[in-house]
C-alpha cells in the first residue's frame, strides 16, 4: 500500500446546474404564483418540498463560491449570460410572488375580520334603553305583564 499524500479536492462550480436550479425554482414560484391568484393557498403546500430542495442545493453552490472566489473567473461568458438571464426572470417572478402573497394575507385578513363582525352582531343580546327600545327594535315597545291565576 502507498501512503501518497491525498490530494486537495478542487472544488468545481457547474454554472449550467446553478442555471437550471434556479430555473426551476423560478417556474415553481411562478406557479405559486398562480395558485395564489385563484386563491386556492392550500395547493402551494405541496410545492414546498422541491422549493426547500433547490433553495438548499442552490445555497450549497454559493457557499462553494464563497469559500472558492477565484471559480467565478473560470464561468464563460455565455454561462454568465444565460445565469444572468435567469437570475433576472427569478427576481421578477420573485417579486410578483411576494406581491400575491400580501394580496392573499391582507384578504384572509378581511375574511376573518368579516367572520368575526358576524359572530360578534349574532351573540349580542338586545339592551333596552331608557324609552324602552333596543338598537334591534328601534321603536317604542310596551312592556306587558299579566296576573294569571290558577
Amino acid at each position: 500500500m502507498s501512503s501518497e499524500p491525498k490530494k486537495p479536492a478542487t472544488a468545481e462550480l457547474n454554472v449550467q446546474d446553478v442555471v437550471t436550479l434556479t430555473a426551476r425554482l423560478a417556474q415553481l414560484l411562478a406557479e405559486e404564483v398562480d395558485l395564489l391568484g385563484e386563491m386556492k393557498v392550500a395547493k402551494i403546500e405541496a410545492l414546498q418540498k422541491e422549493k426547500l430542495f433547490l433553495i438548499n442545493a442552490l445555497e450549497a453552490q454559493r457557499k462553494l463560491v464563497d469559500r472558492n472566489p477565484h471559480l467565478l473567473e473560470t464561468i464563460p461568458s455565455q454561462d454568465k449570460k444565460d445565469l444572468q438571464d435567469v437570475v433576472e426572470l427569478f427576481n421578477d417572478i420573485l417579486e410578483e410572488n411576494h406581491r400575491k402573497l400580501l394580496v392573499a394575507k391582507e384578504i384572509n385578513h378581511k375574511v376573518v375580520q368579516a367572520i368575526t363582525d358576524v359572530v360578534k352582531q349574532s351573540t349580542r343580546r338586545p339592551v333596552y334603553d331608557g324609552k324602552g327600545t333596543t338598537n334591534q327594535a328601534p321603536y317604542e315597545t310596551l312592556s306587558v305583564t299579566l296576573d294569571k291565576t290558577i
